[in-house]
């Protein structure tokens, strides 16, 4: 059975991010690119923000290994995207969504805090996998409806780096 803060997270970013990809599957180019950049600074920033927790909370040494991961390359990713806006000249907005994405983190990082010893760990790996699996099917739909080749291009070279954390999320909450 799934945790409280799986069902949680599940349910709000779900409604969140599926009321939006279908919003943008019906109506492509609702958001921007400089919209997209400011939803994708919010993911990097709250995944930043979860490993960090991690490292310091985590039990077993495969998820403490996994949050210092996603520490490193998603700053890495936040940093590519802040180059790509500078190059391109486009300064990130943050959307609604954003702020709703950000809400949803602080709520589910709240719920971690509170959590400790392999309670923390599974936690921490069950909201890797949803928030993983949401970032990739915001970040494919954004590259279908984006109209800036270059943003399109950057967008699909990311999505194998999300599929990858998700995969790896996956690996460890199947141990």
């Amino acid at each position: 059975m799934k945790s409280a803060l799986t069902v949680a997270v599940t349910i709000t970013v779900g409604i969140v991010l599926s009321g939006c990809v279908l919003t943008q599957k019906m109506m492509p180019g609702t958001m921007s690119s400089s919209e997209i950049i400011g939803v994708l600074d919010t993911i990097n920033r709250s995944e930043i923000d979860a490993g960090r927790l991690a490292k310091e909370k985590a039990t077993a040494p495969e998820v403490r290994s996994f949050a210092s991961r996603m520490v490193s390359e998603h700053q890495r990713m936040m940093e590519d995207m802040k180059q790509w806006a500078q190059r391109m000249d486009v300064q990130p907005q943050k959307p609604a969504l954003a702020f709703t994405l950000n809400d949803s983190h602080q709520d589910a990082m709240e719920k971690l805090r509170d959590k400790s010893g392999s309670d923390f760990d599974k936690a921490y790996i069950e909201y890797q996998v949803i928030m993983h699996e949401q970032a990739v099917s915001l970040v494919r739909n954004a590259a279908d409806q984006v109209e800036n080749f270059s943003l399109k291009k950057h967008l699909r070279e990311t999505r194998p780096d999300l599929q990858n954390h998700l995969a790896s999320a996956e690996s460890i909450e199947h141990e």
